[in-house]
């Protein structure tokens, strides 16, 4: 009796663990760090007032755990369907729609692109923490991309201005109401809107990487082509 009634309480405990997790990504991800508060998340886990600091330790324990929990589900979802041998303008297209999507997301897969969404808006005190671990592989890749893109001779402003021109676009959509309405003129656009958009971007960034992209040498007179 008395293990069984340990088993229920080590169970108890793992399933309040749960559901505090799941409230707190809802919560940071639409909040923020800084307007979260863990009173908030215990009252819609459902859980005693002091459960965040009993289950993790405090606000930021929480904070990463949350991005943890975040990461691994959207690894999880991924998996098996990794785009690295796309060619790198198809590559481009798929993690400009994915980014798209994930902003409208509601379940799992779109925690993580949200929460880095409010901590690029209002970075959190462990911001460049989890920004190293979280964001920086992602960013390692399309990085990656660009570079060979653009072509020889590109430099590191380059790569970073792509970047920043990227991902700022689904941050707006990330942060203004006002902006999914007008462009899409509901708050949540439909599949087929969302896939147009993402090639609109594509085709802008693809547009922009041709302007930018060095000249090749002139041809001496008299080369045979």
């Amino acid at each position: 009796m008395k293990r069984e009634n340990i088993r229920s309480r080590q169970a108890a405990r793992a399933d309040t663990r749960e559901l505090l997790l799941r409230a707190a990504c809802g919560l940071f991800a639409a909040r923020g760090y800084r307007e979260t508060r863990t009173q908030d998340v215990c009252r819609l886990a459902h859980a005693n007032i002091a459960a965040v600091n009993y289950h993790f330790g405090g606000k930021k324990e929480l904070y990463r755990a949350v991005w943890d929990w975040a990461l691994e589900r959207a690894v999880r979802e991924e998996r098996g369907t990794r785009l690295s041998k796309d060619p790198d303008r198809t590559w481009l297209y798929k993690y400009v729609h994915a980014c798209v999507m994930s902003v409208f997301d509601t379940g799992s897969s779109g925690i993580l692109s949200r929460l880095m969404a409010a901590e690029l808006a209002d970075p959190s005190p462990i911001s460049a923490e989890l920004l190293a671990t979280h964001v920086a592989p992602r960013r390692a890749e399309l990085e990656e991309r660009l570079r060979r893109m653009i072509g020889p001779g590109v430099t590191d402003w380059q790569v970073a201005c792509c970047i920043f021109s990227i991902h700022a676009q689904f941050t707006a959509l990330a942060t203004s109401h006002a902006a999914r309405k007008s462009l899409f003129g509901a708050d949540r656009p439909s599949e087929a809107d969302a896939e147009r958009f993402a090639r609109e971007i594509c085709a802008f960034v693809v547009g922009g990487i041709r302007a930018i992209r060095p000249a090749p040498p002139a041809r001496a007179a008299g080369t045979a082509k």
